[in-house]
């Protein structure tokens, strides 16, 4: 049996699941376990282990809080809220970095953070706790990422950008320099944002442009 303190269990078993699991051996996890919400699934083979349980089971005194939780939830407004609930129950929460990414000593990554494969954060960016920096993105000098924004595959920040908490950038958009994109905000694939995203805002196109989705 793994030890406690070498071991991984990931709180989601989906696709987006699988690559965390990739990146945690790649970089000398053991992944204990996967949990997942769906009864019908629990003590299923899955990806090289099985799924254990769900909350339920994370959260229970039957689990050893020697193991590290990585929360494998694609949602932003559902990963920050796992990872609240697995450090309330006492568990650590790391950052994980696949061999193949670039991270500047100076870079900040705030715990359950995950840089990708091909993925590359420059020189004094800070990334808040549940970032995902997918993979292929770069995210360039100076930039302030928020809570659990997540910056899809092939997506690219150039330098000094803000980006607030549960923010979108999607798969090959663009964002140019010195500009600030609010909470919640979803920024769409291939988009190249050139202005202002505001709070809650969808922007896509070239030049980006807000959209009306009701």
């Amino acid at each position: 049996m793994p030890q406690p303190e070498n071991s991984l269990l990931i709180w989601g078993a989906g696709g987006h699941a699988k690559v965390v699991a990739d990146v945690a051996r790649a970089s000398g996890w053991t992944v204990f376990g996967f949990l997942d919400e769906d009864a019908t699934r629990h003590q299923q083979p899955f990806y090289g282990t099985k799924i254990l349980g769900g909350s339920d089971f994370l959260l229970s005194s039957r689990v050893d809080r020697g193991h590290s939780v990585f929360v494998a939830i694609g949602g932003n407004s559902a990963r920050a809220r796992c990872i609240a609930e697995a450090v309330c129950a006492g568990y650590a929460v790391p950052v994980l970095r696949h061999p193949t990414a670039v991270v500047s000593h100076t870079a900040q990554l705030g715990h359950g953070t995950i840089v990708m494969a091909g993925g590359i954060v420059q020189a004094d960016t800070r990334i808040g706790s549940g970032g995902i920096i997918n993979t292929g993105a770069s995210v360039d000098h100076d930039c302030i990422l928020g809570s659990c924004v997540h910056i899809a595959p092939g997506a690219r920040l150039t330098g000094q950008i803000e980006v607030g908490d549960e923010t979108l950038i999607g798969v090959g958009a663009v964002v140019i320099p010195r500009t600030r994109i609010g909470n919640r905000c979803t920024v769409g694939a291939g988009a190249v944002v050139i202005a202002e995203v505001h709070d809650d805002q969808t922007v896509v196109g070239v030049p980006a442009k807000a959209v009306n989705l009701k």
